[in-house]
């Protein structure tokens, strides 16, 4: 995770627009919303730029600033976290599952719906879904829990005479360590027993699983604050 001065700073940005457009600011106004000096804030913008989190354009009338994907990505992260502080350890649901090998037919829908899950999910996923098989009646209930709290959906639609149905999300963390996202189809050739799973990162090779590995999938509220 990023510095906190450095998320902060994103996080005052967003605040000013500069997520879905570009904010005209100075150096003088952004040193006002963070509490610093007009040189500090000259610094940090000058290290996001550097580091790939912003664009910036000098004006007569000041900087034009806008958050680029890592940036976004990186408020993301940061957001999720406190989502998963805030929640109660008592109210928290974990689902444990095993790995098992899949039909080989999740990279073709992952990558139908992908424009999709960009706009819903923040990330644009990794071709292929990840097959967690529940292992245990615990996780049995921590499924119909989840599925009482609110979830994403993804609508149905239509592409080249094929009909696509609605998709449902639960945003989840992955033993505790990688953004991911359980996506229940309307139509599926897995039982109730299987919960697939996508991810911006290929997980398999980002947590170093195979087949029959114990996995945990830990669901993120979907507060907003």
């Amino acid at each position: 995770m990023i510095a906190p001065d450095i998320w902060f700073t994103l996080y005052v940005l967003a605040n000013e627009g500069a997520v879905h457009k570009r904010a005209i600011l100075t150096t003088r106004n952004l040193g006002d919303l963070l509490g610093v000096s007009q040189q500090t804030a000259s610094r940090r913008i000058t290290y996001c730029v550097e580091e790939g989190y912003l664009s910036r354009v000098h004006t007569a009338s000041g900087m034009l600033i806008q958050l680029s994907k890592k940036g976004v990505k990186e408020l993301r992260g940061v957001m999720t976290g406190l989502e998963l502080a805030l929640v109660p350890r008592e109210e928290e649901i974990v689902i444990a599952g095993r790995i098992v090998h899949g039909l080989g037919e999740g990279a073709y829908y992952v990558d139908a719906y992908s424009p999709r899950f960009l706009d819903l999910l923040g990330f644009e996923p990794f071709s292929g879904t990840l097959n967690v098989k529940i292992v245990d009646d615990e996780s049995r209930s921590a499924i119909n829990r989840m599925k009482q709290t609110p979830p994403l959906i993804v609508p149905g639609f239509t592409y080249e005479g094929r009909t696509f149905g609605d998709v449902v999300c639960y945003r989840v963390l992955v033993n505790q360590k990688v953004d991911g996202a359980v996506v229940i189809a309307q139509r599926t050739h897995h039982g109730q027993e299987i919960l697939e799973v996508i991810s911006e990162v290929n997980l398999r090779a980002k947590l170093k699983l195979k087949d029959n590995d114990l996995v945990t999938l830990t669901i993120v509220p979907l507060h907003r604050f």
